[in-house]
């Protein structure tokens, strides 16, 4: 009884410790960007009235992307898996056939690109309601990781 309450106790201290130092670090002082839930937004791109001053990309197959975004010129975009539109009737062609094919996913999410000091500095639209980002503001780079992920069969818990 007594080896198990040392490792529930270990496992505790380790769960803290997380808890404390490490999350925090990487989630609560928005060091990098993140996307926040426009619905202006999603009005927009109905009506189509989307910013014409955005450089927009897709990631994903041509007829079925996994993502739409659209960056304010001022930022550098690495472009390594996203592929350029041009604003106007492709775009909008491209949001409309954004892939809904995984399971559970019905809805179509549009966010703003926010930086770390808290300015929009895109648009972001898809099926995936998010994605991981790297925006430095001091060289003003962006960096936005490809939504997708193959479901694998290994699974930690």
């Amino acid at each position: 009884m007594k080896i198990n309450l040392i490792h529930l106790g270990l496992q505790v201290t380790a769960f803290l410790l997380l808890l404390f130092f490490f999350i925090p670090a990487g989630c609560g002082f928005r060091t990098t960007g993140h996307l926040a839930h426009s619905p202006a937004l999603m009005e927009q791109y109905r009506e189509k009235l989307l910013s014409e001053q955005l450089s927009y990309f897709y990631c994903g197959r041509e007829n079925l992307p996994y993502a739409v975004v659209g960056i304010d010129p001022a930022y550098t975009f690495e472009t390594k898996f996203w592929v350029p539109i041009e604003a106007g009737p492709d775009l909008y062609r491209k949001i409309d056939h954004l892939s809904n094919l995984e399971t559970g996913r019905n809805r179509m999410y549009a966010r703003s690109i926010i930086g770390p000091a808290g300015n929009t500095i895109g648009v972001w639209f898809s099926f995936y309601y998010s994605t991981g980002m790297i925006v430095d503001d001091s060289t003003r780079k962006i960096q936005l990781f490809n939504p997708y992920r193959p479901e694998s069969g290994f699974h930690f818990f």
